[in-house]
């Protein structure tokens, strides 16, 4: 998801970006306070071939945000040809998040994760975080390697924030998935630490199992879920990854008729009313896990973390800020469910 109005596009042209960096001049370590872009080269790739980068901010390096941008998916020819609106294939300037609101916006006084170290993840190969391989698509090739990207700014986050006492993984849209399928890899990074993961507005949840076999996610899955190439669903990777970390807290939170969730579940030949009755069951299977929390909003909106919603939104006397902060804390919470 890209965020930007026209007064950021006059800063860019103005020269008051964050930091970048790359090839040789790539410094020590990210400028405290402020957005400083990686490029880590090797392997990693955007779909079109392009240079993948990522941007990591220093704060209290004790406090880590770990955060996976959404960027739709791409999964046949039409989805993943060149002008797609299907999906972003490219990291720019409108990626930046210092152009983002919501739990990005770190200078504001209400934002829980004011003050926070911030490893920020872009998307830009449509394959939801997950891809290893260079897929044809009939007349379209696509480097569709979000697996190896998320890898490498994690790896240098790694080193970058060495030992923090707290982590909280998040994304919104396919960054939801990604921030998944990446946490059992971030909690062996930090076995220390303090770790919650929060999915926003992507609940993978189809009127089918689902393969990504193409994008050769099935050699990377993670060691609790290696079930070969078979189907599987969202559900049972949250399931599983919730007992494989019985102690972290691993949470979702969804409108529960996103239009955009909706758009993909249609693209996959139903109607898009069957999304919401298969997400609330979802959620209903998933919330008797001890370590399993969820907060379903009413409307069709999609993504609320990187936006102003996530100061605004309530469901009952619940506000999402206030039930995001407490799960960065540590705290128990409640399941808000719009009826």
């Amino acid at each position: 998801m890209k965020l930007a109005v026209l007064v950021a596009a006059a800063l860019i042209v103005a020269g008051c970006g964050g930091g970048e960096t790359g090839g040789e001049r790539a410094p020590v370590a990210a400028k405290p306070g402020v957005w400083t872009k990686m490029f880590p080269g090797g392997k990693t790739r955007c779909a079109r071939g392009g240079r993948y980068a990522f941007w990591l901010r220093r704060g209290d390096p004790r406090k880590l945000l770990v955060f996976f941008q959404g960027g739709g998916g791409c999964f046949d020819q039409r989805s993943c040809a060149p002008g797609s609106t299907w999906f972003d294939d490219r990291v720019d300037d409108l990626d930046n998040p210092q152009w983002s609101g919501g739990v990005l916006d770190l200078d504001r006084a209400a934002n829980p994760f004011r003050g926070w170290s911030v490893v920020y993840i872009p998307s830009c190969t449509g394959d939801v975080h997950t891809g290893t391989r260079l897929v044809d698509y009939g007349n379209v090739k696509v480097h569709q390697k979000g697996w190896l990207n998320a890898r490498a700014a994690l790896t240098r986050a790694s080193r970058e924030f060495p030992q923090p006492k707290v982590v909280f993984v998040t994304g919104c849209s396919a960054g939801s998935v990604g921030s998944a399928f990446h946490f059992d890899s971030i909690a062996r990074r930090y076995p220390r630490a303090r770790l919650t993961e929060l999915g926003d507005s992507l609940a993978f949840v189809f009127p089918r199992a689902i393969q990504l076999n193409d994008w050769g996610t099935h050699t990377v899955f993670p060691p609790f879920f290696r079930i070969g190439i078979r189907r599987w669903t969202m559900a049972e990777f949250i399931e599983r990854l919730a007992r494989a970390h019985p102690r972290r807290t691993i949470a979702r939170f969804n409108h529960a008729s996103d239009d955009v969730q909706e758009r993909f579940y249609a693209a996959l030949g139903d109607d898009p009313s069957g999304f919401e009755p298969r997400l609330r069951a979802a959620e209903a299977r998933l919330k008797r896990l001890p370590n399993y929390r969820s907060f379903l909003a009413c409307g069709g909106l999609h993504c609320a973390l990187p936006t102003e919603e996530f100061y605004s939104l309530r469901v009952g006397r619940v506000r999402l800020r206030d039930w995001v902060a407490a799960l960065a804390a540590g705290k128990n919470v409640s399941c808000p469910l719009c009826r």
